[in-house]
């Protein structure tokens, strides 16, 4: 484990990256949590900076953020979801990014991530839960029902992307991809339980699933540009 001045820089850093993007928040009020953007902070911890980075970026940035926006519930589960979800990402990129034969499992974990998005959405949010999200917007509270057809289109648009960044960006692109996204779907898993178990909301914790995705879906993509753009720039 490389705690050395550098790596320890670097995660003060994103640290407070990560709870700056997530400060940029929207409550929701059925389970009492929030929508942000920390995802793609911790994301870009994680490849830029390794999975240290990444697990402590992600967790400690995030859960001070639950703290100083009042969320304290969710404090606990954060700093052990966001921190293993920061972790998670460095740890599978590191080991993919070099991997040539990455290109020909690409299809296989656009799949698992496709079917893992399914079975979240129709099956437990939609089937199990059968409820609505709620989102609060300047002070007034709007409900959000999402349907089959959606979910369809979510998992088969976010697999084919998968799929197109294996064939046409090569390797690491390709890795990027499948770390954030599997890191995402630990965050998304990781949250509905602490949230059914720990908080006590039991399946109402669905309601927190559409949320969840479009965190992981919006910060891989926001963090993919991020990092290419970093890259381009020290490549330059």
């Amino acid at each position: 484990m490389d705690l050395g001045p550098r790596t320890l820089a670097l995660a003060a850093v994103f640290t407070a990256l990560v709870f700056a993007a997530t400060l940029i928040s929207v409550s929701t009020p059925i389970t009492g949590g929030y929508f942000n953007l920390g995802e793609s902070m911790v994301y870009t911890a994680a490849l830029l900076g390794g999975p240290i980075v990444g697990g402590i970026a992600g967790g400690l940035g995030s859960s001070l953020a639950d703290l100083y926006l009042g969320y304290s519930q969710y404090a606990p589960g954060t700093l052990v979801i966001k921190g293993v979800e920061g972790l998670l990402a460095g740890v599978i990129y590191e080991r993919l990014r070099r991997y040539e034969g990455i290109k020909g499992f690409t299809p296989i974990i656009a799949l698992i991530v496709g079917l893992g998005i399914l079975v979240a959405g129709m099956a437990i949010y939609g089937g199990v839960y059968g409820g609505a999200t709620q989102i609060e917007l300047w002070g007034r509270v709007y409900e959000i029902r999402i349907p089959g057809p959606a979910w369809l289109a979510i998992a088969s648009a976010t697999a084919l992307a998968i799929i197109y960044i294996g064939e046409r960006r090569g390797p690491r692109a390709a890795a990027m991809a499948v770390a954030m996204l599997i890191a995402g779907m630990e965050m998304v898993a990781g949250y509905f339980i602490y949230e059914a178990t720990i908080l006590g909301y039991g399946i109402s914790a669905a309601a927190e699933i559409p949320i969840n995705i479009g965190q992981a879906l919006i910060g891989a993509a926001a963090a993919f540009i991020i990092v290419n753009t970093v890259r381009e720039a020290q490549a330059g």
